[in-house]
């Protein structure tokens, strides 16, 4: 019942009660009087006269006591029903408004750790139910406040430390050029290649802190375009390759895609996508002979791209949150690798910005795949929408096996 109902019905109680029992009392302090009437004729010039007369005396009954019982139950009556009626109110009005009054203490002294419920049934019941959703709410965007104060103050740390590394060293190698250390011309190059290495680690640690504000404010610029994904990625490995041969890391490249499939892609982001995953994968390989192998295999209506490693992997716990802002393994904290953190976060936003998902599996001590997909063009030069997650997370039993050297057409 609802709260207006409720309040009707008490106002009907309180009201039609003493009527009711003012109707019983005027009705039976009639018939005690209408019983106690005595008919009688008296002879007169006109005829007979016909009379009533009450009793009274010691034979009359007497009207008091009956009357006193009456009135008295009446008022017995009347206070039962206010008390009633008072006690339902209560329960209906009170009691919520009292949770509710507990609960805006608790909240005004910062403590959320608390649940209301009510009677769906009724307004006051809506309220408590809103009011817990509210809480609910407030408390998670509290929560995620702390902990993007928390990881906002870690990312200051890491900064730290990966900007103090390489300033250090620029600063010891241009001190040791300018007191004349490198006296001789191999040493100055070498010293100038350290320099300008250390001064890219900066550059790229400084583009993606750029980046990741973009990605706080939601403002990625992107320039889409119709890419052919086999000669895309045809292109990445080969300049990936030459760098990759310094580092002894061979880089290995099959396509099943038919020839002409083209995705809708910003190509310089979905580099940047590539990069950050290849990096990762450097940056942590800790095999004498590193391999990083690329796949693209079609699906119904994606392209799913798989970068594959044979790096130290990642445990179990770790996998569940790499593609989160500011997370980095344990493992990798450890050893100092350097980096913001943002790396994979900044891969799961793009790719999911581009229609695609992102995912990766990993078996520690042997390395990691990660894998990302792609919306594919139609014919008629539109995005197929209809990515099923069966799909995406399947892998293919009999995938196209990789070939060294960069290329399969």
């Amino acid at each position: 019942m609802g709260l207006k109902k409720r309040l009707l019905v008490a106002f009907a109680i309180i009201i039609l009660v003493p009527i009711l029992l003012a109707g019983t009392v005027t009705a039976a302090v009639m018939g005690f009087n209408y019983r106690n009437l005595e008919k009688g004729t008296m002879s007169t010039e006109d005829g007979e006269t016909i009379y009533y007369v009450v009793r009274n005396g010691p034979s009359a009954p007497r009207m008091e006591l009956p009357v006193r019982q009456t009135i008295i139950l009446m008022v017995l009556i009347i206070l039962l029903t206010a008390f009633i009626t008072v006690v339902w109110l209560y329960r209906s009005l009170i009691r919520p408004l009292n949770v509710l009054r507990m609960a805006t203490a608790n909240m005004k002294r910062g403590n959320l750790d608390f649940t209301i419920s009510g009677n769906p049934d009724d307004e006051l019941g809506q309220l408590c139910e809103e009011f817990e959703e509210m809480r609910v709410r407030l408390k998670e965007q509290i929560d995620a406040r702390m902990k993007y104060e928390q990881d906002t103050i870690e990312l200051i740390s890491n900064i730290s430390h990966d900007l103090k590394t390489p300033l250090t060293a620029i600063k010891g190698y241009a001190e040791g050029i300018m007191d004349g250390v490198a006296d001789c011309e191999e040493k100055r190059s070498k010293y100038i290649r350290t320099i300008y290495t250390k001064a890219s680690d900066m550059s790229v640690l400084v583009d993606e802190l750029s980046l990741y504000s973009k990605i706080d404010s939601n403002i990625i610029p992107y320039n889409f375009g119709k890419v052919d994904i086999n000669a895309y990625f045809t292109d990445c490995v080969e300049e990936q390759s030459l760098d990759m041969e310094v580092k002894g890391i061979t880089m290995e490249f099959a396509s099943d895609v038919p020839a002409g499939t083209f995705v809708k892609a910003d190509s310089e982001q979905l580099r940047r996508v590539v990069n950050n995953i290849i990096g990762n994968a450097v940056k942590y390989m800790n095999k004498p002979s590193g391999s990083i192998k690329i796949r693209l295999i079609p699906l119904k209506c994606c392209v799913k791209i798989e970068i594959e490693d044979n790096g130290p992997g990642i445990e179990e716990n770790d996998l569940a949150h790499i593609f989160e802002r500011f997370y980095r393994a344990d493992s990798s904290r450890g050893t100092r690798k350097g980096g913001s953190g943002l790396g994979l976060a900044i891969v799961k936003k793009i790719i999911e910005d581009h229609g695609g998902k992102v995912g990766a599996e990993s078996t520690p001590g042997e390395g990691s795949t990660f894998f990302f997909t792609l919306p594919i063009y139609t014919e008629n030069n539109t995005v197929c929408e209809e990515v099923e997650d069966a799909e995406y997370s399947a892998l293919p039993e009999n995938g196209p096996q990789p070939e060294k050297g960069g290329r399969e057409e």
